[in-house]
């Protein structure tokens, strides 16, 4: 009989104290992760991008940049800063045959003009 009175009063304590228990979690977590993960989260590849000029005056730069943007709006620039100059980056090519068509156009109304192997950027939809 006390064989099944502990039996019975193991299985109603089972039954009964997972309803009472409740856990919560906390994650502490350094914030330079959730940084890289965010990092992450925006689409890079391996591409081209044509680099069309670079100077130590920004205004150079600038003016390079508006008029390629006034010749191809959809075109994404990108100004980098490597001491002492400034350097001007347009586009995010998947193929090395798009950056020389590019290229193409536009040889002699840059300084320069010349394709680097790079990560871009996931090209534009529009």
């Amino acid at each position: 009989m006390k064989s099944l009175k502990g039996i019975l009063l193991i299985f109603v304590l089972v039954s009964v104290i997972p309803n009472y228990i409740q856990a919560q979690i906390n994650i502490q977590a350094d914030e330079r992760i959730e940084q890289q993960i965010l990092k992450k989260a925006h689409k890079q590849m391996s591409g081209y991008r044509l680099q069309i000029c670079f100077d130590s005056d920004k205004s150079v730069i600038d003016e390079a940049r508006n008029r390629f943007i006034g010749m191809y709006p959809k075109i994404d620039t990108y100004v980098t800063f490597e001491a002492p100059n400034f350097n001007l980056m347009v586009g995010d090519f998947r193929t090395l045959i798009e950056a020389e068509k590019i290229q193409s156009e536009i040889t002699g109304q840059f300084t320069i003009v010349i394709v680097h192997k790079t990560q871009i950027n996931l090209p534009r939809i529009d």
